[in-house]
């Protein structure tokens, strides 16, 4: 038994999803070049690879991010919402963090970008056929960068929690470039309480100048009254 085979010596069966027909045909060369993978179907949109693991029951489904119809993404979430165990490894132009990050939650068992090598491509086929999870290197730092700016969001908005309705209402006119002075006019208050609000302000955000208050603001994607 070679290692492209099961463990039971059969053929592993796959599916190759893409909605250019030379890039099929590519796909399917480098996966027959290496023993007990085969390609059993095609598919040129979505909804065709849906209806080829339907029909085939592959082992594999290679899967193109972008195509009509419905997108990758969109397949692997109807596949993993209708209980389909076929593994998923998705190839992908794009290597932006948060393509990577929705394939992963959509339920694909593999990133892959499509400049990879030949190799790499049979190996992310026979790593999501024993039951492990494949990212290539470049694909596992852009993960990295989603989730750490996933988490830097939630620590912004737990922050933002902190503040009372005025004091976040204090905070998006001082980025503004108001005055104390203008801030107290507006809402009828003395120039002092609106100094207290910036700096309680301040202490909970953990930062000390205008330009980290503004710097906040947009990242939060905080809207003004």
């Amino acid at each position: 038994m070679t290692a492209s085979e099961s463990a039971t010596g059969t053929t592993l069966r796959i599916v190759v999803a893409d909605d250019h027909a030379v890039v099929r045909e590519g796909i399917r060369h480098v996966l027959e070049r290496a023993e007990g993978l085969e390609v059993v179907a095609e598919a040129a949109d979505g909804a065709e690879a849906l209806a080829a693991v339907a029909e085939h029951a592959p082992d594999i489904l290679v899967l193109d991010i972008s195509m009509p119809e419905l997108t990758g993404l969109e397949v692997t979430q109807r596949l993993r919402a209708d209980g389909r165990q076929v593994g998923i490894v998705i190839l992908s132009m794009f290597d932006d963090p948060e393509y990577v990050l929705q394939a992963v939650r959509s339920g694909a068992d593999g990133y892959l970008l499509k400049d990879a090598g030949p190799a790499e491509l049979r190996d992310a086929v026979l790593a999501v056929h024993d039951g492990r999870e494949y990212l290539s290197e470049r694909v596992t730092h852009q993960l990295s960068v989603a989730l750490r700016s996933e988490l830097e969001q939630e620590q912004r908005r737990s922050r933002l929690e902190q503040l009372t309705p005025r004091e976040r209402e204090v905070l998006v006119r001082v980025t503004r470039g108001r005055t104390a002075r203008e801030i107290a006019e507006e809402f009828g208050i003395s120039h002092r309480t609106v100094e207290t609000h910036r700096e309680r302000v301040m202490s909970k955000l953990r930062i000390r100048t205008i330009a980290g208050l503004t710097r906040f603001v947009l990242e939060a994607g905080i809207e003004g009254e």
